[in-house]
């Protein structure tokens, strides 16, 4: 074996000839002498670069220090929003300064039994000392965003503060220190679902956050092997990445990027995979009775998501004629596997409005393409307002098929049905619901239902021929809504949830209506003179 080229590293520090042995492993004199270790020494290059991240390490060191003695002079009451450091303590002092902790125990248990059970995505101990403890920002979301502003206990002002600080400390947690934890995730999906909005400033997009959720929940190692995490996030893995909590939160993350996916008509970035269908079949067969309406939820969900990419809704580019017969036989075929879904339903859910509304949203999507045109379906995306009501752009085709006539039917006692199920809800199962995707989908069916009463109430249209005007009752589904939105109002006064202003939002449904009655009648006359 040949003389090693490097001296060890005793004799270089020494700076003194190193006589190496020729043997295997062999140490050099000196060392053999002292007893010491014989190690090489390492070459210039590899010393130059430990050098470099030693002084690096010192840096961070040094910061850390300064940014602890800066935090501890912080006064309690000051937004952590506004300092570079949102420390658990800094953050407890921002909470306890607007809501006593005896009144964040009451809203634990609220949510708990309440936005926690009708929405089972998140679990959040209900030891209080335990969650101030261990998850202080997921704490801050849960009593943020999930119960109204008369809930809460706060004034208005007080309310508008706390929903912009909680943003202000997620960006700064996530981007600024670039933090990575399971509490981390679970808090934006709170943020997201139940999100909300205060009366000045700009808000961080809910869109955006449900984007931030995901790519953490990847970077944490819960997605499955399919999908790799960032580089800078390799060594932040999550310890247990195959637990109960684990999948339950990957499997919101699912629910979230679908939903928002067929709401604002843009691709899932995150499709449904072999991971995702091995964590819910573990929910469903370890899971507590939450867990089992959570899974129904993500497999309506996952259906919604199916109905997308077959009928192309968030492929813009893509049309499908909903006058032509191939159509129909992947319409029936999407249509059998939502029936499968509702007779699985399990008994002691069968009774559930939330799964029913959900249950009639898939069968709106799956005959949404009746009213598609070449160029009108970016107008079937979020916000759904007048302004964005097809009103010229629909089908006109010039001989009806047998299924067009049926799935036009189908459409309109779909929409009702939303509209039917959701103004019957209690009022605090409403707004318990996540404002994210509940409340959209119900003024989303409303939508629907306007654009086909358009489209069959146009004098040169052959829908017309398919749907009586009565057929609508658009005046009852606005009065329905209106009944909902006062019982909501009384809950909710201020309007500090989403879901309250979505709904009570749909006022202009009744000026609308009387607009467009009165430009049809105008219309209808001129014609038979």
């Amino acid at each position: 074996m040949g003389k090693r080229n490097r001296a060890c590293e005793e004799c270089h520090r020494l700076k003194i000839k190193c006589d190496v042995s020729t043997y295997p492993g062999g140490a050099c004199e000196r060392c053999s002498r002292n007893n010491f270790e014989c190690v090489p020494a390492a070459s210039r290059l590899q010393r130059d670069r430990i050098n470099e991240l030693e002084a690096q390490v010192q840096e961070l060191r040094n910061a850390l220090q300064e940014r602890s003695s800066s935090s501890s002079s912080a006064t309690p009451g000051r937004s952590p929003g506004n300092l570079l450091e949102s420390s658990f303590p800094t953050v407890l002092s921002f909470l306890d300064a607007r809501i006593p902790p005896t009144k964040q125990q009451d809203l634990l248990h609220l949510f708990a039994h309440r936005a926690g059970a009708a929405w089972p995505v998140i679990r959040v101990p209900l030891e209080l000392d335990r969650v101030r403890a261990e998850s202080p920002i997921l704490l801050l979301s849960v009593v943020v965003y999930t119960v109204t502003q008369e809930t809460q206990g706060t004034s208005i002002d007080e309310h508008d503060e706390l929903v912009r600080e909680t943003v202000h400390i997620l960006g700064d947690e996530v981007i600024g220190r670039g933090q990575r934890s399971l509490d981390l995730v679970q808090a934006l999906l709170i943020a997201a679902f139940w999100n909300k909005t205060a009366r000045r400033g700009q808000q961080g997009s809910c869109y955006q956050i449900v984007q931030l959720a995901a790519d953490m929940a990847i970077d944490l190692g819960i997605a499955g092997v399919s999908l790799q995490p960032s580089p800078v996030a390799y060594f932040s893995r999550h310890e247990d990445s195959a637990s109960l909590e684990a999948r339950r939160t990957w499997l919101a993350c699912f629910v979230a990027l679908s939903t928002s996916s067929i709401s604002i008509r843009r691709p899932n970035t995150v499709p449904w995979n072999a991971h995702h269908q091995d964590c819910l079949l573990h929910l469903e067969s370890r899971g507590d009775a939450f867990d089992i309406l959570l899974c129904q939820i993500v497999r309506i969900i996952q259906l919604i998501q199916e109905i997308s990419d077959q009928l192309g809704l968030c492929r813009l580019e893509t049309f499908v004629d909903g006058n032509n017969y191939n159509t129909y036989a992947s319409i029936e075929a999407l249509k059998n596997k939502v029936d499968v879904w509702v007779s699985h339903i399990p008994p002691s859910l069968a009774t559930s409005l939330t799964l029913k509304v959900w249950g009639h949203v898939a069968m709106i999507h799956i005959y949404e393409l009746v009213l598609h045109t070449p160029t009108n379906k970016a107008s079937f995306a979020a916000p759904f307002i007048p302004s964005r009501i097809a009103v010229k752009d629909f089908p006109r085709p010039d001989n009806i098929i047998a299924p067009l006539q049926k799935a036009l039917g189908a459409i309109v006692h779909h929409c009702h049905a939303v509209i039917d199920i959701a103004s019957e809800m209690d009022p605090a199962l409403a707004l318990s619901l996540p404002s994210f995707c509940f409340a959209p989908s119900v003024v989303y069916s409303l939508f629907v239902l306007v654009n086909v009463l358009v489209a069959a109430t146009d004098p040169a249209n052959t829908y017309g021929r398919c749907l009586m005007r009565d057929s609508f009752r658009v005046e009852q589904c606005g009065l329905k809504l209106q009944g909902l939105t006062a019982r909501m109002k009384d809950l909710d006064p201020t309007l500090s949830c989403y879901a309250t202003r979505l709904f009570d939002a749909t006022g202009w449904l009744e000026e609308w209506y009387k607009d467009y009655n009165s430009i049809l009648q105008r219309y209808e006359m001129n014609l038979n003179t």
